[in-house]
């Protein structure tokens, strides 16, 4: 719908990057035998993501026209800005995140790519939820550092997207700033058509 336009390479970029380095934390689950406790979500439920202006673009996408779009603008409006919780994240329903596929990088990391030490040595990043619960008791494997690339890389490859921000803001004034930025781009290609903003909305 964007064309040719800056904002549609932003977005492209972005969704190209995901789809270019989930196959490495894919790897990884699978190689050193780890990944979240089925069902969990205790991360969504004590954290906000800080992201960056490319990933809050292809979150305000899946928030405007994606699957479920009415339950995720009413969360992303009834959302304090005090919570500590992720807006998107759902309790009721054992898959928890509303916006998985579009999740940003943060959790798509978590617990599928290691993390690096001062020397340069990997780790794996440890879940201090699970470990509460007496459930991360795997025996993690040494991890080579030629064989997978710790978190710190994929965040450089980030921040070098095309548009993208080098500083983030947390997740929801993020997502509700792409949304307004999109509904702009919209308005002038199709004047007529009617996008969901927080102007719009009464926020």
């Amino acid at each position: 719908m964007l064309g040719d336009t800056g904002l549609a390479g932003e977005i492209k970029a972005i969704h190209d990057f995901y789809n270019a380095v989930q196959p490495d934390f894919d790897r990884y689950n699978r190689e050193l035998g780890v990944c979240c406790e089925e069902g969990c979500g205790e991360c969504c439920a004590h954290f906000i993501p800080d992201i960056t202006t490319s990933e809050a673009l292809i979150i305000a996408l899946q928030v405007l026209f994606g699957p479920g779009k009415s339950f995720l603008q009413e969360r992303l409006l009834d959302v304090p800005m005090t919570n500590i919780v992720c807006p998107f994240y759902d309790p009721w329903n054992m898959q928890h995140c509303k916006i998985y596929s579009s999740r940003p990088l943060v959790c798509r990391m978590f617990y599928s790519c290691p993390t690096s030490d001062k020397t340069g040595s990997l780790a794996m990043c440890r879940c201090h939820f699970a470990e509460k619960r007496g459930t991360a008791c795997v025996e993690v494997k040494a991890i080579s550092t030629s064989a997978f690339r710790p978190m710190n890389e994929y965040g450089a490859m980030l921040a070098t997207l095309p548009g993208n921000s080098s500083t983030t803001e947390l997740l929801p004034s993020a997502v509700r700033k792409a949304i307004d930025r999109i509904g702009y781009a919209m308005n002038l290609l199709f004047p007529d058509a009617e996008v969901f903003t927080e102007e719009n909305q009464g926020a």
